[in-house]
């Protein structure tokens, strides 16, 4: 197993076409090294180290559960996950460990060749050796052309050495190729801060040397420019570190480098300049109608995945389509289909990822991030709940009058009506339990109120089961901007059960460049400026004239009593720009006011500067919620553990920070305590047991057990 976590992956090569979004695989059975030594050899090499760009969208044992999850925001839907439980994080032999990060540095596997960062960082180190030591054909004869594949390499492999340290902290940093098994496997680890100057170096010369446009796909002057500015920023939040009480973030540091603010907002700027400025729908972004086909140049490096099924290698396609919908089949009257997606139910907002929206009648994220209504889509074949005596009384005694009289076992969801609608409010704003049971669709409401007896519930679905804070088969309002209703390779409803996703994967894009030039000016004290970046996506955010809320927002949320009347009124258009609803002002993160008192700060945040890098990061979730990168953001500004502490209830240990109901059965009940066992250690990850087993010294002997345990992070 040694030799394919660090020799490269000679058996794909991966080719750009003129015509094509995607990237080409092929198997090549008696490819041997030398293929690479002559100009189409090295540039199919090139070319075949942007597979690498889809790690954090490929399987759920490889990146989308070290970058999507446990944050604050962000949750597993499986209870023993979204608890860290010691199984799962604790030791070097947990699941996370042996699985997810043995994968993510590059594990052996049995059909394809590994595509982990290690093998993918060897590829790299192997076509740069090329490039500059051999340099066939145009590499040599044009230096221009050189100077941009190379590049591209440094970026892909900076890339790598990026996703890794983010979860490992100090790594190898492998610079040279291997090109054969020696039986030594001596990867002594450089310190973070070694890691951020080679990086940074290399990110550096690609920004300088890429283009401003290139082919779909293909790492532009702008994305690295993007990365750039991301890397100063991260080197700066950890400057302060060093000397730190805590482990965890001494172990951010990367250096003290006195420029890195202002460099990142340099660079920042000149990529705002460059690009011309954001997609004015946010919806666009993720419409797989119009980003599939016309991508806005606000998306600044997309994975490449394809129709063509067979294209998309490894582990079929893009699997985060499957990953963000919970279960809407439950007895209600809808099948699964293309356009609502597979309902795996992996992952879920926490409670607060959804208050963290805190105008979800104005700012129209809260709209198009989640699907907030299913339409019941199955006919004579429905698998509608049934009207009980005592519901069929309530609806017929306070129905709208031009609605029909129901009877007790009758189908309560009809065909083509609503079938679904979500309400997440809070235990101040309770509905009436026996209003919410009696609709003639599934009404999933957070909290209700008995007003019999008084009594509060907490998420009864509509049998009065308890669903609890973590259950992976209940109904949840969804994040859909991964929907894809190509899924496995076209439209046919026949592949409703495919776990192929063909949508190509946003990973940077222009709103983010705007947040990390605010933070950086915020944290320079320039608070004007860091508003004005703030609300360049607010501006995009607002609702617009002529747009439609989703019928549920206007219909039962408690902040549509300060619509405009015609607003509350099918099919509920915004009667105007609701900006000014929204726009943000120092208020929201100077302590005392109005507006910093409903941001809903941590308790440990009580001066202006920690309120603003608080308020960044409320913003980041409300911009960036299920795409991936809030956990690494949160892990590099060292407030990962303090957020997911205060408000993921499922992760954290604390206790009575939140609203108590009646129905706190089972262990995930809403008994206003944490459930969790994170501990500060576990921002970052464990080495794998598999992966210290094959270390050796630099004479090939095996590490002993001491060494292995001097290898492996704190508190594993």
């Amino acid at each position: 197993m040694k030799k394919y976590i660090w020799i490269s992956a000679l058996a794909l090569i991966n080719l750009f076409t003129s015509c094509q979004d995607f990237l080409e695989e092929r198997q090549v059975s008696n490819l041997t090294q030398d293929y690479y030594n002559d100009e189409n050899g090295l540039e199919s090499l090139i070319n075949g180290l942007y597979v690498y760009a889809r790690v954090k969208h490929e399987w759920d044992v490889n990146g989308a559960r070290l970058t999507q999850a446990e944050t604050d925001a962000y949750m597993t839907a499986n209870a023993s996950w979204a608890r860290m439980e010691v199984g799962i994080y604790g030791n070097d032999l947990s699941t996370v460990a042996n699985n997810n990060m043995f994968n993510y540095l590059g594990s052996a596997n049995a059909s394809y060749a590994p595509m982990g960062a290690y093998p993918h960082i060897n590829n790299c180190n192997i076509a740069l050796d090329i490039l500059e030591n051999v340099a066939p054909g145009v590499f040599g004869t044009d230096q221009a052309f050189a100077n941009q594949r190379k590049a591209e390499i440094l970026f892909l492999r900076s890339w790598a050495f990026y996703l890794v340290s983010n979860q490992l902290g100090d790594i190898p940093l492998l610079l040279t190729p291997r090109r054969e098994d020696d039986g030594i496997y001596y990867f002594p680890k450089s310190s973070l801060e070694e890691v951020y100057n080679q990086i940074i170096a290399d990110v550096g010369f690609a920004y300088e040397h890429l283009p401003t446009t290139g082919q779909q796909g293909r790492i532009t002057k702008w994305a690295a420019g993007h990365f750039l500015a991301k890397l100063y920023l991260n080197r700066a939040q950890a400057a302060a570190f060093a000397n730190s009480g805590e482990e965890h973030l001494r172990m951010l540091y990367k250096g003290n480098e006195a420029t890195d603010l202002d460099n990142a907002i340099q660079v920042a700027t000149e990529v705002i300049n460059g690009v011309g400025g954001l997609a004015p729908d946010y919806w666009t972004l993720f419409d797989p109608q119009i980003s599939e086909t016309s991508p806005h140049s606000e998306v600044l490096w997309a994975a490449q995945f394809d129709t063509n099924i067979g294209l998309n290698g490894r582990f079929g396609g893009n699997r985060s389509v499957n990953y963000h919908v919970g279960n809407y089949t439950e007895q209600s009257g809808v099948d699964r289909s293309m356009a609502y997606g597979r309902p795996f139910g992996t992952f879920k907002p926490t409670d607060w990822g959804y208050d963290n929206f805190r105008d979800k009648l104005h700012d129209s994220r809260y709209a198009k991030t989640f699907r907030h209504e299913y339409i019941s889509n199955m006919g004579a074949n429905s698998t509608s709940f049934t009207w009980t005596a005592a519901t069929a009384a309530w609806w017929n005694a306070n129905k709208p009058a031009d609605q029909p009289e129901v009877r007790a076992g009758e189908r309560r969801i009809l065909e083509g009506r609503r079938a679904i609608i979500y309400l997440e409010n809070d235990r101040e704003n309770a509905l009436d339990s026996m209003m919410v049971m009696s609709m003639p669709f599934q009404f999933m409401v957070r909290w209700v109120r008995s007003s019999t007896t008084g009594n509060y519930y907490y998420r009864l679905f509509i049998n009065g089961a308890n669903m609890g804070l973590a259950t992976q088969t209940a109904p949840y309002l969804s994040v859909k901007k991964y929907v894809d209703p190509m899924r496995g390779g076209s439209n046919d409803e026949g592949n409703f059960n495919s776990e192929q996703g063909t949508r190509d994967a946003i990973l940077m894009r222009l709103a983010e460049t705007y947040l990390i030039r605010a933070e950086a000016y915020g944290r320079k004290g320039n608070y004007a400026a860091a508003v004005d970046d703030i609300n360049v996506l607010r501006q995009r955010a607002a609702f617009k004239g002529g747009e439609s809320r989703p019928a549920p927002l206007a219909e039962w949320y408690p902040e549509a009593d300060e619509l405009d009347p015609s607003e509350r009124e099918a099919p509920f258009v915004a009667a105007g720009d609701s900006y000014d609803k929204i726009m943000v002002t120092e208020n929201h993160f100077t302590p005392g006011t109005t507006e910093a008192n409903r941001e809903g700060y941590i308790p440990s945040v009580a001066s202006k500067e920690e309120m603003f890098i608080h308020f960044i990061y409320n913003e980041k979730n409300r911009e960036f919620l299920g795409e991936g990168i809030m956990w690494e953001d949160l892990h590099n500004a060292g407030i990962l553990y303090e957020r997911v502490m205060h408000h993921n209830q499922m992760a954290s240990n604390l206790t009575g920070l939140w609203p108590v109901a009646t129905n706190t059965a089972g262990g995930n009940g809403q008994d206003g305590n944490g459930k969790g066992q994170m501990q500060r250690h576990h921002t970052f990850r464990p080495w794998p047991f598999n992966y210290l087993i094959q270390l050796t010294d630099e004479n090939g002997v095996p590490l002993s057990a001491d060494a292995r345990s001097e290898y492996q992070n704190p508190g594993y």
